[in-house]
């Protein structure tokens, strides 16, 4: 007897990010496919009972999935090999201002073959995406447990490997983002993985440089009041 088809959706072990063929391959019993028509019958009432969430043409997250997926969790399968930083992770974390209608990727690229790094828009959010050199987005990046959250079931930057992805794309010639903005919380990161991150990377220098702005922006009488005003708030 096969599952109940809104069941599948349901609980921990649910698919959280889920595509046309998965679907067809999930509802499928052991004799053969559902037919295309009841597939696509079968999507478009759970989207109009909200339990599947659109994202692109034929991508949807699993509204009934525990806990309830992102955004951010369909960036990898928008592009193969993305991971969410940046922006989106500086955000979340509180450490820089968040745009929740935009989710921040970065894209490995090898010498003679570049990603895509075009935006895609969903219904109600845009996906960007920036290229970086492999060497700087896997284990010779560092350790998994410094550069990747691995506290969630997708891959993403730990706060520190995203700003150091941020400085990276400000500083190459290759990149028309500019970089991190000074008013960060730098004091909610963790200083000792962020200078191995930057070592690893090879970006203690630029690193230095970026904090050596960043003291000074934070010594400006201006900032310093509008400092003082928030901590007597």
């Amino acid at each position: 007897m096969t599952q109940a088809p809104t069941s599948i959706l349901l609980g921990a072990e649910a698919p959280r990010v889920l595509t046309i063929p998965m679907i067809a391959a999930v509802l499928a019993d052991r004799r053969k496919l559902r037919a295309r028509n009841t597939v696509f019958r079968w999507v478009r009432d759970q989207v109009a009972g909200g339990a599947l969430r659109p994202m692109t043409r034929g991508l949807y997250l699993n509204q009934l999935a525990a806990p309830r997926p992102t955004a951010s969790e369909a960036a990898g399968v928008i592009r193969t090999g993305a991971i969410v930083s940046l922006q989106t992770v500086l955000g979340e974390a509180g450490i820089t201002n968040n745009f929740s209608d935009v989710v921040t990727s970065v894209l490995p690229h090898e010498p003679g073959h570049v990603s895509s790094v075009m935006p895609v828009k969903a219904a109600d959010i845009e996906f960007r995406f920036h290229s970086m050199p492999t060497r700087l987005l896997d284990d010779r990046a560092g350790k998994p447990e410094d550069r990747l959250d691995l506290d969630v079931k997708y891959p993403r930057a730990t706060a520190e490997k995203a700003l150091l992805d941020w400085l990276y794309l400000g500083e190459s010639k290759y990149s028309k983002i500019a970089g991190p903005p000074l008013d960060v919380e730098v004091e909610r990161l963790d200083a000792a993985r962020l200078r191995r991150l930057a070592r690893e990377m090879d970006l203690t220098q630029e690193l230095n440089a970026w904090q050596a702005r960043k003291k000074k922006y934070d010594a400006a009488p201006d900032i310093r009041e509008n400092n003082s005003k928030d901590l007597e708030m």
